[in-house]
């Protein structure tokens, strides 16, 4: 009975060496991924806060034009109006 034990006994340590193995490369590949999938999430995050700050700015100056314009309108009358002509 002992003969068999010690003949299964290199079996069961090569059975763990392969167990541990398989289990680091599955760990690896799970650390890569959650790796890529976070910097591509901050990534398009960084791009997504740029991009609402360029809205902003367009939305401030649009504002600014509407605003120019409407006093522009006010203080001299329709815009589609030729002016005076001389006699």
């Amino acid at each position: 009975m002992i003969a068999g034990v010690l003949a299964a006994t290199p079996i069961v340590v090569d059975a763990w060496v392969l167990l541990v193995a398989a289990a680091s490369i599955v760990v690896t590949v799970l650390v890569t991924v959650l790796g890529t999938g976070l910097t591509i999430t901050f990534h398009l995050a960084g791009r997504i806060d740029h991009q609402s700050e360029e809205i902003v700015l367009v939305r401030e100056r649009v504002a600014r034009l509407e605003a120019l314009f409407a006093r522009l309108g006010d203080s001299s009358g329709p815009a589609t109006e030729s002016p005076p002509a001389d006699e």
